[in-house]
C-alpha cells in the first residue's frame, strides 16, 4: 500500500476524526498530497500546507496567517502513518472479520513513537476506511475515512497561504 500511495501523483482524503484529541462531536478534515512535495492539511479550526521546504499555517478564527521553514510531522498524523509505515511501525496481526472487512495491527517499534494503530480495510480494497491510533495511555482517536480520491487534479491555489492584515501575518522564517 504504501508503496502504491507514494507513486501517485496526487491523492486527496476526507475524513471525520473523533477521540480523545477531538470536540465531542468529532470534526472533519481533508488532507492532499502533491508530489513530490506539496502537502496540505484542512479543517474547521485550522489549515495547514507544506510545499518544499516552506510551510504556512492559517488559523481561520484569528484570522492568522504563520509562515516558517517545515519542521517534521507528528508520527501519529494520518499522513505520517500511511506514507512512513515501514519506519516507525511494524505489522503485529491481520485479523480477518465476520463481515469480510480485514484490520492490519501495527505496533510501534522506533523510540520516536508508541502505542498502536489498526487500520481497517473493507472486503476486497486496498485502501483504509477508518485509522485508529491508541497511545500508551490508552486514549484512541479515530479517522473514519470518507473520501479517498487517487491522481485527481489539483487547483494549484491550494497550495496558495490565504490573504490577511500585515498585522495578522507572523513570518519566522528569517529567524
Amino acid at each position: 500500500m504504501e508503496r502504491h500511495l507514494r507513486s501517485l501523483p496526487s491523492l486527496e482524503i476526507g475524513y471525520r476524526a473523533t477521540g480523545s484529541d477531538f470536540p465531542e462531536g468529532g470534526l472533519e478534515g481533508r488532507l492532499v498530497f502533491r508530489r513530490p512535495d506539496a502537502f496540505y492539511h484542512d479543517t474547521p479550526e485550522w489549515t495547514h500546507c507544506e510545499i518544499g521546504s516552506e510551510q504556512w499555517r492559517y488559523l481561520k478564527e484569528q484570522q492568522t496567517l504563520i509562515l516558517e521553514r517545515a519542521a517534521e510531522r507528528s508520527e501519529w498524523s494520518p499522513e505520517a502513518v500511511l506514507l512512513s509505515i515501514d519506519k516507525e511501525l511494524a505489522p503485529y496481526d491481520l485479523v480477518r472479520q465476520e463481515n469480510g472487512d480485514t484490520l492490519l495491527i501495527l505496533d510501534a517499534v522506533s523510540a520516536n513513537v508508541s502505542g498502536q494503530v489498526e487500520m481497517l480495510f473493507a472486503a476486497g480494497q486496498s485502501v483504509p476506511k477508518e485509522i485508529r491510533f491508541t497511545n500508551d495511555e490508552s486514549l484512541t482517536n479515530r479517522y473514519e475515512i470518507k473520501m479517498w480520491h487517487e491522481a485527481v487534479a489539483l487547483d494549484s491555489t491550494l497550495f496558495v497561504p490565504p490573504q490577511v492584515p500585515a498585522e495578522n501575518l507572523i513570518d519566522f522564517r528569517a529567524q
